[in-house]
């Protein structure tokens, strides 16, 4: 596993939680981390 895949598992992990919980500001929150691991994992992708 690369470390773009790892970040990218980590945003796909952060979704689906921000889809179960039920407090909206958590919610709000995982989903901007997922934004971030992704946007991560997309330029480490880039590096190599």
């Amino acid at each position: 596993m690369t470390q773009a895949d790892h970040y990218r598992e980590q945003s796909d992990r952060a979704r689906r939680l921000a889809e179960a919980v039920k407090d909206p500001e958590a919610s709000k929150k995982l989903i901007e981390m997922a934004e971030e691991f992704r946007l991560y994992a997309e330029r480490l992708e880039r590096m190599h």
